[in-house]
């Protein structure tokens, strides 16, 4: 812990935000109508890893260094920014390599759909936030 800052209570802090917008944005595009879920076209859910992985990154990547800077003095704010922006780079090039994995003909049903998109989006974000506030905290 550095000062105020717990890397890892800002971490499942992360896991938890994160898996909760995961959940919206889940049911905003495929509803919860319990039914099979297509990874490719039609119903998508292969390709949603890029957008919901570039997402997570960039949000997890600045936030909480963003906050944390406010106990720190003296960390400039433009290596915060960037780091985000390669994070979320990063970020969707992961799920695109997902996407491209994942796509298959054989179906998925919903809730087990729902809970991989969970558990994904928050570790994604807690790790994200773990690489963010390390490289911040580094002298």
């Amino acid at each position: 812990m550095t000062g105020a800052i717990s890397i890892r209570r800002e971490a499942a802090i992360s896991f938890l935000i994160n898996a909760a917008l995961s959940l919206a944005f889940f049911t905003g595009t495929f509803g919860l109508a319990s039914r099979p879920l297509n990874w490719g076209a039609p119903g998508g859910l292969a390709f949603d890893f890029i957008p919901q992985s570039a997402a997570v990154a960039l949000m997890s990547a600045l936030v909480p260094p963003l906050l944390a800077r406010r106990h720190l003095s003296g960390r400039p704010l433009r290596p915060v920014l960037l780091r985000a922006l390669l994070l979320a780079a990063g970020g969707a090039m992961l799920g695109g390599l997902l996407a491209f994995f994942t796509r298959t003909n054989a179906p998925i049903a919903l809730p087990a759909a729902l809970i991989l998109k969970l558990v994904y989006g928050g570790t994604l974000g807690a790790l994200v936030t773990t690489v963010a506030l390390r490289s911040l905290l580094r002298p």
